[in-house]
């Protein structure tokens, strides 16, 4: 090791011994690396934290040791890869502050992070270089990355690609440390996917005082805001290509902006605006005369040397942008000023097409290579107007180019150098520069270049180094032609792989018996991309690997894959896994038809279907060859009936008799019914008028005048003076499990607008059936359905623990102050989710990939899910207004039927009652004839109404009574049996009686 050295704790030191300077000034006007521009230069990173660390970023991993997610989970760490490759990404990574990353480290062709952003939000004075950064979704309103606060941050060389809402924004959320002093230099940001026509650049809106610098960067293929910029702001040396979606497929309004000043902003901007070219693409409306727009007089601006060129002839030849309101519309020339501000890049000597240029040499992440896509970016750029990247999903460039991995194309790893005492430096490197490839001394400060530390000297120059050349590793390890036979028995099987090198002299396989351990197997010579093994154990789980060599180098391996050898040949095992399950009773038919599904063993070769009403006696009615996923259709099936059915399984060893399972095929039906009918002080029921009779629950301290209110029928529930905790509650019951099954659920609520929350993170649930979090201890499964209040919209969601989908509506539509009648359905063969809205389809939205939602929990009112009270997982959500009329079915209702259940005359009524003892109807059950008797009506003519439970009204007749007073109303015409509600009415009369109909 080379001395003397300085360490950070000796410079310390030395400044409490009065000598004239200190690491802290030292920092504060080093540059964060040498080429640092911007208000966000003098960023410490790392450096700047009390004891810094070096992190070996040694696996692609999603989370765990060695993760980037772990590296940049706690401050003060330079990240330095060891891998390269794409990580896929399962959910957001947040980079702490004091941060320095060195994507410039990762080996072969760099680092990509697929999936959930990586978020730069409260990642105070933190340097990264060299990442990219896509996000990996379809999902609205996603940023592929961005700064919602934090200070003294600068990100260079970075590619950030697909946001559905923007690419990268700095947009302060009220929280931490408010943006400041940021720049973002020499990197691409682009392809902001346009299926949800939001396909934006980026907001740059600082608070006031905040500072941003976007210097040398690529805005490509976003429709709008390249930047939308508000503040104080300098945007130099960049270059906007191809904005817009004009001459768009898919019907969505066609616009695009490249610069906006400020739009709607209020508050003024003071920017600097110089030697930028816009260059206009296919996607670029052709009538558009400034790249500039959306500005008034609070944008003041300083620009110059910015050329414009929309010609798309192939030729860069723009011309220069007006210094007037032409070239600048902000709509007063005195918001035009005549000199720069005072901002640090105020004096570039880059020209616009020097800065083209520059771009084209390095923008993004550009060292150790470009990968697929964004070469693609550049090779659009290159055409200068006449080709462009049209991408309204990721996949899109899969179908165009054929990139994999969902459209992030091949991005390969390679061996990391040699670094014996893992402090981040290679060995060469260290010996190269005097150091002691045997020392840990990457944290202390350089002897050479102060007060950069050591690791700083060694990644700030990776980049002016060529790239090395690598060995392109074999990939998509296989295996097929798998076998067991002999006496004794053993197992041979085909291991493939594609061969992506030119480079190599020969293939390394290595096999492993428990994943870690492996054991050469062959050395096999170049464009090998087979290997025959035998000899193996039948039955048994087998890893393998395999790299690509050359005289100097070698590759880095494939992922490990494992197969299992077929066991010894026999008669194959009773088929398993029946779906629908075993003794299912609520299996839903589409239009008669019901599809049979198992698993069976891999030695099979037929399945024979039995089935039929009577499990004593099946029929054979087909036969099934082998499948991975077997199923078998039946058809014209009838609801309301008990079904059997056995699966067995043959072949040239034997065959095997299957197991007798059963289901019931669901009839459409109301499976319950609560209208709420309770007066005060009538006890904690809550009466369900179903057939079911699954009465619910009304935590009794609450039963009271407060709360049993009148309602859109009789009475209501009204939750204001509720607690945090739910207060009513309907028991799990089979029929309203709704598990895999379509479902409707239909209520009333009032609540003012008032109730809205103010703030857009603040929940309030409605209903919720089930749990959001998965709690052993509590028995919660993460499934469920609820309607939730949030961010100014009433969201219905399911979610089976794996996939959710959401569907919303504008919270104004049910915060009036009114009765609003609101149904939420899950229709399975229609794969929909929908809201009604006062029997108006309101919001659809598609349900497919999610499974079971089921949860054996009660249904709860005004509240989140019943067992997450159980933990302290999720906080309380109550809902405060009133809620009455709860009605589920166990299919999906088609929109008459919904339109009935609002427009029914029933729920016009000022007053129901089922119980109040007005008169009687008889005889009850009933056939034919309903004999009415109303002693205290004094008038000989009423109104009689038959509703069934669905709220289809079924007969509506002006009646007149006989001589002794009674009504009799004929239903003979009614042919199906159930639940009724006669309603009678007329002067000073409106009573309702339940009937059951033979």
């Amino acid at each position: 090791m080379k001395k003397p050295l300085l360490t950070k704790q000796t410079l310390t030191a030395l400044l409490f011994c009065g000598l004239t300077f200190s690491t802290l000034d030292l920092n504060a006007q080093t540059l964060a690396f040498p080429e640092a521009t911007g208000f966000g230069r003098y960023t410490t990173g790392a450096r700047g934290a009390a004891n810094p660390q070096i992190y070996l970023v040694t696996n692609l991993n999603d989370s765990g040791p060695g993760s980037f997610r772990d590296a940049v989970s706690q401050p003060g760490r330079f990240v330095i890869f060891r891998v390269g490759g794409i990580v896929n990404l399962q959910s957001v990574v947040a980079v702490a502050a004091n941060t320095t990353i060195a994507g410039q480290t990762a080996p072969g062709e760099g680092i990509v992070f697929l999936g959930p952003r990586v978020s730069f939000t409260g990642a105070n004075n933190t340097i990264a270089r060299y990442l990219r950064l896509r996000y990996g979704g379809t999902a609205q309103n996603q940023d592929a990355s961005g700064i919602a606060n934090g200070a003294n941050i600068i990100l260079d060389h970075m590619t950030f690609t697909w946001g559905t809402d923007e690419v990268f924004s700095v947009n302060w959320d009220g929280n931490g440390t408010s943006p400041d002093n940021i720049t973002i230099q020499n990197s691409i940001i682009g392809q902001g996917m346009h299926r949800h026509n939001h396909s934006a650049g980026g907001l740059m809106q600082p608070p006031p005082g905040g500072k941003i610098s976007l210097i040398g960067n690529l805005y490509i293929c976003n429709k709008t805001r390249n930047n939308k910029i508000k503040g104080i702001n300098e945007f130099v040396n960049n270059v906007v290509y191809n904005w817009g979606n004009y001459g768009n497929i898919y019907g969505h309004t066609q616009s695009g902006e490249a610069y906006i000043m400020g739009g709607d902003s209020a508050g003024p901007s003071y920017a600097n605006i110089i030697n930028n070219y816009f260059i206009g693409g296919p996607n670029t409306s052709t009538t558009v005369t400034t790249p500039f727009s959306v500005g008034n007089a609070n944008f003041n601006l300083y620009g110059s040397g910015n050329y414009f060129d929309n010609n798309r002839n192939g030729v860069l030849d723009g011309t220069l942008v007006p210094q007037n309101l032409t070239g600048y519309p902000v709509g007063d020339v005195a918001a035009i000023q005549t000199a720069p501000y005072d901002y640090p890049m105020k004096n570039t000597t880059v020209t616009a097409q020097t800065a083209y240029d520059n771009i084209i040499a390095s923008a993004g992440a550009s060292y150790p290579r470009r990968d697929q896509v964004d070469q693609l970016m550049i090779s659009d750029l290159m055409s200068k107007g006449t080709t462009a990247t049209y991408v309204y999903v990721q996949t899109d460039l899969t179908t165009q180019f054929g990139f994999t991995n969902g459209g992030a194309g091949h991005v390969y790893g390679a061996p990391a150098p040699l670094d014996t005492d893992n402090d981040g430096m290679p060995d060469a490197w260290e010996i190269a520069n005097g150091l002691n490839p045997n020392v840990f001394d990457a944290l202390a400060v350089s002897t050479t270049h102060a007060p950069y530390l050591n690791i700083e000297v060694y990644i700030n120059g990776l980049h002016n180094t060529p790239a090395p050349d690598f060995i392109i590793p074999p990939t998509n390890l296989n295996f097929t032609n798998a076998v067991t036979a002999g006496t004794p028995a053993s197992s041979s099987l085909t291991v493939n792989w594609s061969d992506n090198a030119t480079n190599e002299t020969n293939y390394v396989l290595e096999r492993s018996n428990d994943g870690t351990n492996f054991t050469v197997i062959a050395t096999l010579p170049a464009n090998t991309v087979s290997y025959n093994e035998s000899g193996l154990t039948p039955n048994t789980q087998y890893y393998y690997r395999v790299k690509a060599i050359n005289a100097t180098e070698s590759s880095v391996y494939t992922s490990n894959a494992s197969v299992t050898t077929p066991p010894v040949p026999s008669a194959p095992t009773k088929p398993t896994s029946p779906n629908p399950t075993n003794g299912n009773n609520y299996v839903e038919l589409s239009s008669g038809n019901l599809l049979l599904k198992w698993n069976g063993s891999s030695n099979t070769t037929t399945y024979s279907v039995y089935f039929g009403t009577n499990s004593q006696s099946l029929s054979n009615i087909g036969t099934v060859a082998y499948s991975a996923t077997p199923s078998y259709q039946l058809t014209n099936l009838n609801t309301g009936t008990d079904y059997y059915w056995r699966i067995d399984a043959s072949n040239a060893l034997g065959s095997v008799t299957g197991d007798v399972w059963s289901f019931r095929a669901l009839t459409p039906s109301l499976v319950g019914n609560w209208p709420f009918s309770e007066a005060p002080l009538s006890g904690e029921q809550i009466t369900d008028i179903s057939s079911y009779a699954n009465h619910g629950t009304l935590n009794v301290t609450y039963d009271n005048s407060n709360v049993r209110v009148p309602g859109k029928e009789n009475f209501a529930l009204d939750l204001a003076t509720a607690p945090n905790t739910y207060i009513a509650s309907i028991p799990h019951q089979d029929q309203i499990f709704f598990n895999n099954n379509s479902f409707t659920v239909s209520f009333w609520m009032k609540a003012p607008t008032t109730m809205i929350p103010s703030s857009s993170s603040t929940s309030l649930y409605v209903l919720c059936k089930g749990s959001f979090t998965k709690n052993t201890t509590t028995g919660a499964t993460g499934k469920r359905f609820n309607v939730e209040i949030k961010g100014g919209q009433l969201r219905y969601a399911i979610d089976d623990d794996i996939t959710k989908k959401e569907i919303t509506s504008p919270v104004a539509n049910y915060f009036t102050g009114n009765w609003v009648h609101v149904v939420i359905m899950r229709d399975i063969a229609a794969h929909k989710m929908r809201i009604y809205t006062n029997g108006v389809l309101s919001a659809e939205g598609d349900e497919t990939a999610v499974t079971g939602i089921g949860e054996t929990s009660d249904f709860i009112i005004g509240n989140i899910g019943e067992l997450e009270f159980l933990s302290t997982a999720n906080a309380p959500a109550p809902y405060k207004g009133a809620f009455d009329e709860l009605k589920m079915y166990n299919y999906a209702l088609s929109p008459s039927e919904i339109t009935a259940l609002y427009n029914q005359n029933v729920l016009q009524n000022d007053e129901f009652s089922i119980s109040k003892n007005v008169g009687t109807v008889y005889p009850n059950p009933v056939k034919d004839q309903i004999f009415i008797n109303l002693p205290e009506y004094k008038r000989s003519d009423l109104t009689a109404t038959l509703i069934d439970m669905t709220g289809k009204v079924v007969i509506k007749e002006k009646i007149k009574s006989g001589k002794d007073g009674v009504f009799n109303l004929n239903i003979s015409r009614i042919k199906a049996s159930g639940n009724y509600i006669l309603n009678v009415s007329g002067e000073n009369l409106n009573s309702n009686f339940k009937v059951v109909v033979k």
